[in-house]
């Protein structure tokens, strides 16, 4: 379904980052992270610990209030209009309240990323089937947006966010609104994303998901972020 994606520098760096919504107190406070290609995280954390907001700065939906985000070995508070959009044309976002365009059905959704960049007609019918296939939407590729259920809509966006094959994928909360096998089938696209080198962020309060597939943690608490690796006990042993 993909090709393997090819970096070897970072694909994402915070340096000392800080942030908040005006002039409110910072929601992140002095976060230092490096994510490798073809990493795979959890982002975990209480409701209001700052996951939308971190993962805000990682597609440039904002900038940091203090310190630096690096986005592919660049620095985006450097970056021109036409150098934040092509690089946003490596990244795929699933958002929570999916982001949808209502006038366009399934197929015509999840096909947006791959006609803007300009891919053969032929090649996008393939492509969008196969992975509407995936997520069990095969018999609602004519549906439009308000005629699909929550789950239906997710699994829309989700095929959107991953048709373009992105070097970098973050999504907030991708399975709230499946059930646990369907959660668990979405999971394993991602895994295959992954395994051709996409570097994947996924927030996430689904304990299942978390013990089930043990990837690294990127834990919030109060602001601020720790890293958990799950397969390292805390007693030693």
């Amino acid at each position: 379904m993909f090709e393997k994606n090819k970096l070897s520098s970072p694909i994402a760096e915070f340096n000392g980052v800080s942030f908040r919504y005006g002039h409110g107190s910072e929601i992140l406070k002095d976060i230092q992270l490096t994510l490798d290609p073809g990493s795979f995280h959890f982002m975990t954390g209480e409701s209001g610990a700052g996951k939308t907001s971190l993962l805000g700065l990682f597609y440039m939906n904002h900038l940091p209030t203090r310190g630096r985000v690096r986005l592919f070995g660049k620095a985006v508070d450097t970056l021109s209009r036409a150098e934040k959009a092509q690089i946003r044309r490596q990244i795929g976002v699933v958002f929570q309240d999916y982001r949808l365009l209502n006038h366009l059905n399934a197929f015509d959704n999840v096909a947006l990323p791959l006609r803007i960049a300009g891919v053969k007609e032929t090649e996008i019918k393939r492509h969008v089937s196969e992975l509407l296939a995936w997520v069990g939407l095969e018999k609602q590729l004519k549906a439009f947006p308000p005629e699909l259920s929550g789950g239906e809509k997710q699994r829309i966006a989700i095929a959107r966010a991953v048709i373009n094959r992105p070097q970098l994928l973050v999504a907030d909360e991708p399975t709230g609104n499946v059930d646990d096998a369907m959660a668990k089938r979405l999971l394993y696209l991602f895994l295959e994303l992954n395994k051709l080198g996409t570097t994947i962020v996924i927030a996430t309060h689904n304990q299942n998901l978390i013990k089930h597939f043990r990837f690294d943690q990127l834990h919030l608490s109060h602001g601020r972020l720790e890293r958990i690796n799950p397969n390292i006990r805390n007693n030693g042993q």
